[in-house]
């Protein structure tokens, strides 16, 4: 068992202001130094706990080196860090697998990736259609850990059981109607005030199960 990321590496997120020029405007030169070499230690963890993850998930699959976003845009420091898992067979689809740690918790979830959509391959309506499908592949998967949610809700918002959501009509219709525009999220979530034991094996669990959902999206595409 090997731990990647540093113990409460979500603190970081806990800040009230991103951008460095509000951190210019209330921090000294010294302290804006710390808390840059604080985002880097830890994101260089993420970054090792990502090609951990990739390594491992290549042994049974045939994915692309992942997109991991970096710790800053140049003006704003990451409220989040986030990784995206492409198919070696579909390297331009919007539909990926992905990881995301905030402030809040740690999501493994299959995605539709809307920024700059119109430059890679798929869209949102055949994305949706494996809606249909969450019913039987929720039958071979132990569905503790899933969430289900529309693209536009925050990611910091609690998200709708999986199990509620199968289990009631009403919310399989409100969702349909909220992503009528845009698309939804399934995933597993690990809650930061919680204790994680093995970040990697949770990843690639969630990578695994989700891993049927993902191909057949692909091969509607």
């Amino acid at each position: 068992m090997t731990h990647y990321l540093p113990q409460n590496a979500h603190q970081i997120f806990e800040r009230e202001q991103f951008t460095f020029k509000q951190l210019k405007e209330n921090r000294t030169s010294e302290e804006i130094e710390q808390i840059k070499l604080q985002y880097k230690e830890v994101w260089q963890a993420w970054k090792e706990l990502q090609l951990a993850v990739f390594e491992e998930l290549s042994a049974d699959f045939s994915f692309e080196k992942p997109k991991i976003e970096s710790w800053t845009n140049g003006w704003n420091l990451r409220n989040h860090f986030w990784s995206a898992y492409r198919l070696t067979d579909e390297p331009n689809s919007n539909a990926c697998l992905a990881v995301l740690l905030n402030r809040k918790q740690l999501q493994v979830y299959l995605m539709y990736q809307h920024y700059k959509s119109d430059l890679r391959v798929g869209d949102a309506q055949t994305y949706n259609q494996v809606l249909s499908q969450l019913a039987e592949w929720s039958k071979t998967v132990n569905l503790t850990d899933y969430y289900i949610w529309p693209q536009q809700e925050n990611e910091l918002e609690n998200h709708l059981l999986l199990t509620d959501y199968l289990a009631d009509n009403q919310k399989q219709v409100e969702l349909a109607k909220s992503i009528e525009q845009t698309s939804f999220q399934i995933g597993k979530l690990y809650y930061t005030s919680e204790i994680l034991n093995d970040e990697k094996t949770f990843i690639l669990e969630g990578f695994k199960e989700m891993m049927p959902l993902f191909q057949r999206i692909i091969k509607q595409t």
